[in-house]
């Protein structure tokens, strides 16, 4: 007669002999979150294969998962003090936090104001829920899609790998200022100046929706797993531009030719692009684009609308 085989169960002794592969975590022992482990229906370590610094972190995340969703968690406890102090949050104000991760900003911001996180990992989710107890407000999906509640500060460690277009996304979302980590060198280039190397498409369309402003440098070794770069906080103060846009997407068009042949004089990289309209009545045309500020861009962007 067939009987189901059995999962062999680890013993007491072997638990007490190897505690790093028992599930010694409250939190995931409430939470429920486990891993079989070789098949034999025991919970692995949270901490296995982690540094200790993180105080949980779901068994399944391998480096190499990680990697691909762009996850570089903050572990240092000062430079979260120093983000979330950047913010200057006044008691009862909305406060969105995209990425929230383990939890190193989260903790920071609940006391604060009305939080509401947003994290696409269902498994952190999970840490995050039972960590705060039920009390934080959690929107579980991708920033990129999930609808973004309005808010009067956005604090975030955003991804690395989606910074550019997480970042345009909350531009459609409303909010007053915001305090966001990016890579170093993503940063340097929201921030820039006309004619500086770092001055590009990027700088010109942030710029359109923010005031940009540098505050500090975070070193690598702030973040587990570390990163191959530095970061580099920064503030965004929301604010309309001091110049008017009167075909957005003709804007648009122009700021990226200019910057995709940032060596070519304004006339011969708008020749490219619009064949068709008078360039010889456009200003600007012995300068190259890369020293143009946002609004003589858009003054050209206007000329050529008609």
């Amino acid at each position: 007669m067939y009987e189901p085989r059995r999962e062999p169960q680890l013993s007491r002794k072997i638990h007490a002999a190897a505690p790093e592969r028992a599930l010694n975590s409250w939190v995931f022992r409430r939470a429920g979150v486990y891993q079989r482990a070789g098949g034999l229906g025991v919970m692995t370590s949270p901490l296995q294969g982690e540094d200790r610094r993180f105080k949980s972190a779901p068994a399944h995340h391998s480096r190499r998962r990680r990697k691909a969703m762009g996850q570089h968690f903050l572990v240092d406890e000062n430079i979260a003090d120093r983000i979330v102090a950047a913010a200057e949050i006044t008691s009862g104000e909305r406060i969105l936090e995209v990425g929230p991760g383990r939890g190193v900003l989260t903790e920071r911001l609940m006391p604060l104001g009305k939080l509401v996180a947003v994290e696409k990992d269902r498994w952190l989710a999970a840490v995050l829920r039972q960590r705060f107890d039920g009390e934080l407000q959690l929107i579980e999906g991708d920033a990129l899609e999930v609808e973004l509640p309005a808010a009067d500060v956005i604090v975030a460690n955003l991804p690395y790998a989606i910074s550019s277009p997480l970042l345009f996304r909350l531009f459609d979302v409303e909010w007053g200022r915001a305090v966001l980590m990016f890579q170093e060198e993503f940063a340097r280039r929201l921030v820039a100046s006309p004619g500086s190397k770092a001055y590009g498409r990027l700088s010109v369309m942030a710029q359109h929706h923010v005031a940009c402003r540098k505050l500090f440098r975070v070193s690598r070794t702030s973040f587990l797993p570390q990163p191959r770069v530095h970061s580099l906080v920064v503030r965004l103060e929301r604010r309309a531009p001091d110049y008017e846009v009167r075909d957005f997407t003709i804007f648009e068009r122009v700021v990226a030719t200019l910057f995709q042949h940032r060596r070519k004089t304004v006339r011969n990289a708008l020749r490219l692009e619009f064949p068709d309209a008078a360039i010889e009545q456009l200003p600007h045309l012995q300068e190259r684009g890369e020293v143009l500020t946002p609004a003589q861009m858009a003054g050209l962007a206007d000329l050529l609308s008609g």
